[in-house]
C-alpha cells in the first residue's frame, strides 16, 4: 500500500510502498524519511555564530556547485549519460542549497558557479574534486555543530556527498 513520506532533511513528500534507500531531492539516507505525520522542519532552529559562519560556507558551496553543474549540463548534449548525471547532481545540490538559505534565514542568492573546464573527463575531476572538498568540509562543521538539527543537516549532507563521490568515482 502506497504512503506518504517526508524527508526530515528537505522537508520534500515521497509516495511510496515502502521508503526508498535515500531521498530523491536531497540525498539524505533512508533513517530520514518519515511518515508525513512526524515531519516537523528541520531549519527553524537556532544558530550560534559559529554554526551561522559554517552555514554561510555551505552555502557559498552548493551555490557553486549548483551553478558549475548546471553550466556543465547546458554544455554538454543532450541525453548523453553524463549530462543526466551534472543535471541530477545540479538538483540536489540546489535542494542543499535551499536547506541552508533556510537556516540562515534569508533569500536563497543568485546562482552562479564556475565555468566548465571544457572536457567531460576534465568535468568529472573537477566533480570529484567539489564533492571530496564538500565532505571533508562538513565533516568538519559536523563536529563544530551543537545544534541536533544542524547536526542531522551535516550528516545528511555528509551522505549525499559521498554518493555522488561514489557515483563519480
Amino acid at each position: 500500500m502506497a504512503q506518504l513520506y517526508v524527508c526530515k532533511i528537505c522537508g520534500e513528500p515521497y509516495i511510496g510502498g515502502d521508503a526508498i534507500d535515500d531521498c530523491p531531492h536531497c540525498g539524505a539516507p533512508k533513517s530520514y524519511l518519515r511518515d508525513a505525520e512526524e515531519y516537523s522542519q528541520l531549519w527553524e532552529a537556532e544558530l550560534n555564530d559559529q554554526e551561522k559562519k559554517d552555514m554561510q560556507e555551505t552555502l557559498n558551496l552548493e551555490v557553486n556547485a549548483t551553478g558549475y553543474y548546471k553550466k556543465v549540463t547546458d554544455a554538454n548534449e543532450k541525453y548523453k549519460e553524463q549530462n543526466r548525471l551534472f543535471k541530477q547532481l545540479a538538483r540536489v545540490e540546489m535542494e542543499h542549497a535551499e536547506i541552508a538559505a533556510k537556516f540562515l534565514n534569508i533569500e536563497l542568492p543568485e546562482i552562479v558557479g564556475e565555468d566548465p573546464k571544457g572536457s567531460v573527463e576534465k568535468d568529472l575531476a573537477r566533480t570529484k574534486e567539489l564533492e571530496s572538498h564538500a565532505v571533508e568540509l562538513y565533516q568538519k562543521f559536523l563536529k563544530n555543530a551543537k545544534n541536533p538539527n544542524v547536526k542531522n543537516f551535516y550528516i545528511a549532507l555528509i551522505h549525499a556527498e559521498k554518493g555522488h563521490l561514489d557515483i563519480v568515482s
